[in-house]
């Protein structure tokens, strides 16, 4: 799949050296730390000096302790605090240590933020919080369910830490034109592959996978950024597709769980199953939360993204939860009040001006946004509503609940009064 490009002339009028000028760009991004690209070319235990690879670690503090924080593995139950690389190795194995190397050298590479770019722009600590807690969840599931999938839960999780690095890529590369993207889909309430197709040419899983082949990385790794978003029943045959399902049905986990920002603002797909055919079932809280919670607030640590403790990260999660609610609540009722035959006058973000083709004036009848709107909030509102009740709080979860229904009645009354046509081409 190297090189990788699909055909998206049905989806976007950008020219195809666009695409390829942005294919380009990601020659020019940071590389991996020497040690990420040493490690990665040794493919077992045998044969490693791992003192020479301590030594080299040990060379960059910072990234070291990334790197010792992140072989923390739940599903092993290490207490011990790690305090070297020969130690690591000894409690977890080689492949946890090298997949650590990977995660925190591919951190380090793009987790920065460009001196040159707009505060506003990307939500870089909500991204690597969303991206930390889908490879805590596909290690934990990896680990669960080791007969079924057959996914090394070291490899679970640095899958799940790059799985959607791609957009990170876009960012660095047309950092004003994926502003414009990340505006027209919290908009339409679209998730922002559709956007990059329509406005730049090609997505962030093209992206992505542009990127792993300049870094070189593990084929799986490639596959999974390339088609996490697939269905599972329409994955191709190869020899990483419990991988890249395991990744698609835990990132639908985690953007239920207001933790972190993915980037994608429709409602979260629900996956019952990971793999058909399968028993392994996405995880409920109630039964998975503690584990996850306590995996999440080591690797958040480890990475410098956050300091708070399992209790603290549940709230929060709720918190933002409850305020992506209230967002979407707020624009159900403005769409609503602009009347049946009321258009969207919003303006449309500001063309780049990096690339003159890009064009955004990309009008949606208000009607047709308000159910996409109220489509993506009763969606969140049924999350939160289970995360209350699994607190045992049904007043907040029943309070929610009306809330959704409220939303609901609004937008039916304001379809009561559209013409039949009006009413048919709002249900489309």
């Amino acid at each position: 799949m190297s090189g990788h490009v699909p055909n998206l002339q049905s989806e976007s009028h950008v020219p195809a050296e666009q695409v390829r000028m942005i294919l380009r760009h990601v020659q020019t991004l940071p590389t991996l730390a020497p040690v990420a690209t040493k490690i990665l070319a040794m493919q077992d235990e045998s044969g490693v000096d791992l003192g020479s690879i301590a030594r080299l670690v040990e060379t960059d503090p910072v990234l070291s302790g990334r790197i010792l924080g992140l072989c923390r593995r739940a599903d092993k139950g290490v207490k011990e605090k790690i305090t070297s690389v020969r130690r690591a190795v000894v409690l977890v194995g080689f492949g946890a240590v090298r997949s650590a190397v990977l995660g925190a050298s591919a951190f380090t590479a793009l987790g920065e933020k460009p001196e040159s770019q707009a505060p506003e722009s990307f939500d870089r600590t909500g991204f690597w919080r969303y991206c930390v807690c889908v490879a805590c969840t596909a290690e934990l599931l990896a680990a669960q369910n080791k007969s079924t999938l057959k996914v090394a839960p070291d490899e679970a999780f640095v899958a799940g830490l790059l799985h959607a690095i791609g957009k990170l890529v876009l960012d660095h590369v047309l950092p004003k034109a994926y502003l414009q993207v990340l505006a027209l889909a919290k908009r339409e309430c679209s998730p922002s592959s559709a956007i990059e197709r329509r406005v730049l040419g090609l997505d962030y899983h093209n992206a992505g996978k542009a990127l792993a082949d300049h870094w070189q990385l593990p084929a799986a790794l490639g596959e999974v950024m390339l088609l996490h978003a697939t269905p599972a029943q329409d994955l191709p045959e190869t020899d990483h597709k419990n991988l890249v399902a395991l990744i698609s049905g835990s990132a639908a986990f985690v953007r239920g769980l207001g933790l972190g920002w993915s980037g994608d603002f429709d409602s979260p797909p629900n996956i019952p199953l990971l793999l058909p055919g399968s028993n392994v079932r996405a995880p409920d809280m109630t039964e998975f939360g503690e584990k996850l919670l306590r995996a999440l607030a080591d690797r958040l640590a480890a990475l410098g993204l956050s300091d708070a403790g399992p209790e603290a990260i549940a709230i929060e999660s709720m918190k933002e939860l409850a305020r992506q609610n209230g967002e979407l609540q707020r624009q159900v009722r403005d769409l609503s009040l602009a009347g049946p035959a009321g258009k969207d006058t919003s303006p449309a973000p500001a063309q780049s001006q990096e690339d003159p083709q890009i064009n955004l004036n990309l009008d949606n009848a208000s009607q047709t946004r308000a159910a996409r709107c109220l489509l993506t909030v009763t969606s969140k509102t049924q999350l939160l509503a289970m995360r209350l009740h699994d607190s045992r709080d049904r007043a907040g979860a029943l309070a929610i609940v009306e809330a959704a229904r409220e939303l609901e009645s609004i937008l039916q009354s304001s379809a009561a009064n559209q013409t039949p046509d009006e009413s048919l081409n709002s249900a489309a």
